[in-house]
């Protein structure tokens, strides 16, 4: 048996897509777990409209998405826990993979899946996907692939891992999952299954994607470098940053460029910021430069 957890505000017009394709999981044990965060429009009647006795439903005060997910996780019942974004859904085989990971004889804290980048009318954008099943250093394959191997509506993980670590960050408001999953990567195996069994929607309504948030509630700002564990999570941890610096600056936000800069002085230098500058800028123009830093820029 597993839990699965949706967070939900306002999302009248895809919380029922995304319910369906759990209610359809040729799995079928499971409980799903709706936490609505004080949703005004119509999400938490469409959530009551379904008749299936494997959904509960919680109602709270608005809080933000941590407070949703981590209410989630302590209601739930099971040892495992999956979790989905309610603009998100699965292949019908999501939980059914995943359960026989959970099965396997082996120590893992964490599973999840390829997945792919849809537009809302279903346009697959770009697939997502390990070379092959099996545990991977998180850190390290997010370099080598160039994208984040793990997102929220791919997620599975034991209760237990995360309740040792905290849950989630409710002070944040950007990049609460990335610091769940470096602290999970830091302290147990990550099993990653090589097909595309969760679809994430680009244009869903009022997703956060695109909105620069005050720096000091974003988890780069929080990097601790006295808590990196490996070369591969140093390498990560700066291509993030120095990514966030740029995209700071070219969006005239240079407050938060140099605040982050700033505060990050132990993983980033100046020169290290302006030779990734200069490479990025050869390499957009199609002229070759091997970086000193990094060797193949993250895309979040």
């Amino acid at each position: 048996m597993l839990s699965v957890v949706i967070p939900l505000y306002n999302k009248e017009l895809s919380i029922e897509r995304t319910i369906a394709s759990v209610l359809k999981q040729t799995y079928a044990s499971f409980e799903l777990i709706v936490v609505d965060d004080g949703s005004t429009d119509k999400s938490v009647e469409i959530v009551e409209n379904f008749t299936d006795d494997r959904i509960r439903l919680i109602k709270k005060a608005n809080g933000g998405v941590s407070s949703a997910r981590n209410k989630g996780i302590e209601a739930a019942n099971y040892d495992w826990l999956a979790f989905l974004d309610a603009d998100d859904f699965w292949h019908e085989d999501y939980l059914l993979e995943i359960s026989k990971v959970i099965e396997r004889p082996i120590d893992i804290e964490v599973i999840a899946t390829g997945f792919a980048r849809i537009n809302k009318d279903g346009t697959i954008l770009k697939s997502s996907v390990a070379l092959r099943s099996g545990i991977v250093d998180y850190f390290k394959a997010t370099n080598e692939s160039g994208y984040n191997v793990l997102n929220m509506s791919t997620f599975c993980v034991k209760k237990t891992s995360l309740l040792s670590i905290g849950m989630f960050s409710k002070h944040l408001t950007h990049g609460e999952d990335m610091e769940v999953f470096e602290k999970l990567a830091r302290r147990g195996n990550i099993w990653i299954v090589n097909k595309v069994l969760s679809y994430y929607v680009m244009d869903a309504e009022n997703r956060a994607m695109g909105k620069l948030p005050d720096i000091e509630k974003h988890r780069l700002y929080y990097v601790d470098s006295s808590e990196i564990t490996s070369d591969e999570e140093r390498l990560y941890q700066k291509t993030r940053i120095l990514n966030s610096i740029v995209e700071r600056v070219s969006n005239f936000d240079v407050k938060g460029a140099l605040a982050l800069l700033k505060r990050q002085r132990g993983l980033i230098t100046m020169g290290v910021l302006v030779d990734y500058m200069i490479n990025r800028f050869l390499t957009k123009i199609g002229l070759k430069r091997k970086p000193k830093i990094i060797e193949e820029e993250f895309r979040p």
